[in-house]
């Protein structure tokens, strides 16, 4: 009964956006502008406690202004403290500019909140001007799994979708082993299956275009990039829960962009990757949870869209960081546009503050990993066309 109520709760929400647009937590309707565009700015794996360093305000504010961006997402691993100041600091620069924004949990989100729950979490989010997420079933698995329709320039009707998963943390056997991070579940791919066939009806029968993000990377990408493996070797393969086994050897004629360290997937499989797929509306899936990869791998049709880390506070935190930027055309909905931002890349603005303070990261450190990225997708490359691999895009 519960699950029926939801899908007519959504039914109704979907049909009311055709007159009236969507407002979630009373803020902003999303739209295609007057010129059929609307970009949307990924911030993966912040990961960040309180106070904030002054290099990763400086680059979210920085990667707000220059993606013009009309939404920003936070990919999960957002805060990583229980200080809920850490919140309000976070959140500061999409408020200031005021961009609306939404965000899906990771798997250290709860794990270093001080006990608040999944649910508990999300409620904090909705305290803050500008949140549009929500919970849309409170009955499925995680909190906060929920879709935010973007309408028409004109405003006529739904143009185009995003979807947001609770993909969990981890997973155990019985006696408390570690088997791996969790994944989307059953229940709330009944959800989604649910919600855009409702959609599909409500457009007159044509599926609705759609986008889908979560915290962490399905199996079905990784099997797709990475090369096989015959036997377990523990941590040095990835293992699957249906039996299935894959090494951490990238085959870089599978991917563009790219993969600088190994991918850490779900475990297990309720057959998310398939439901996308025989949905038809699904253009590609938007993880983070890898802090240093930023890849695009397509599987079954549907793109593998790495995000890289924004954070200045965990592993490989003097690397790189990096926002994916996201522009759709309402005059072609059925596909996308891509691009990074890195913090090596804005940094080179001669108004940028990255690299020019005390305490935080210094110009030249900057400047050495941002010709670093450039030599080494320009040999990535060659070696792609030596073998007929696809061609990366520019990372900039």
């Amino acid at each position: 009964m519960k699950k029926l109520l939801a899908v007519l709760l959504s039914v109704v929400l979907v049909l009311s956006l055709t007159s009236v647009g969507f407002a979630a937590n009373g803020n902003t309707t999303l739209k295609f502008d007057e010129n059929g565009k609307f970009k949307i700015l990924v911030l993966a794996d912040v990961q960040t406690d309180y106070p904030l360093q002054k290099d990763m305000v400086f680059f979210m504010e920085e990667a707000i202004r220059a993606s013009e961006a009309d939404l920003v997402i936070f990919t999960g691993d957002n805060v990583n403290n229980d200080d809920k100041r850490t919140y309000a600091q976070m959140l500061a620069p999409c408020i200031e500019a005021g961009v609306p924004y939404t965000m899906v949990l990771g798997n250290h989100d709860q794990e270093s909140s001080g006990g608040m729950t999944r649910e508990e979490i999300v409620a904090e989010y909705q305290k803050y001007e500008g949140f549009l997420g929500y919970d849309a079933d409170p009955s499925i698995h995680g909190a906060g799994t929920h879709n935010l329709p973007i309408l028409s320039s004109d405003g006529s009707k739904v143009a185009f979708n995003l979807w947001m998963f609770d993909c969990g943390d981890y997973v155990y056997t019985s006696d408390g082993e570690w088997l791996g991070y969790d994944w989307v579940r059953e229940d709330q791919i009944e959800w989604y299956n649910n919600v855009r066939d409702e959609m599909t009806a409500a457009n007159g029968g044509e599926v609705v275009p759609s986008l889908v993000f979560q915290h962490i990377i399905p199996q079905e990408p990784c099997e797709k990039i990475f090369l096989p493996s015959e036997i377990k070797l523990g941590e040095a393969t990835m293992n699957f829960q249906d039996g299935s086994i894959s090494s951490f050897i990238p085959d870089i004629t599978q991917y563009e962009g790219y993969l600088f360290e190994r991918c850490c997937p779900s475990y297990g499989n309720d057959g998310q990757w398939d439901a996308m797929v025989a949905g038809g509306d699904v253009l590609g899936v938007v993880c983070g949870h890898d802090h240093v990869n930023g890849f695009i791998a397509n599987c079954n049709g549907i793109d593998m869209i790495m995000a890289p880390g924004c954070t200045y506070d965990s592993y490989y935190d003097n690397f790189i960081q990096g926002a994916r930027v996201i522009e759709l055309d309402e005059s072609n909905t059925k596909e996308y546009s891509t691009y990074l931002l890195t913090s090596n890349a804005l940094a080179q603005n001669p108004e940028s503050n990255l690299g020019h303070h005390d305490g935080g990261r210094t110009e030249l450190s900057y400047n050495f990993n941002f010709y670093f990225e450039k030599i080494f997708g320009f040999i990535l490359n060659i070696f792609r066309n030596m073998i007929g691999g696809i061609v990366s895009k520019p990372i900039y």
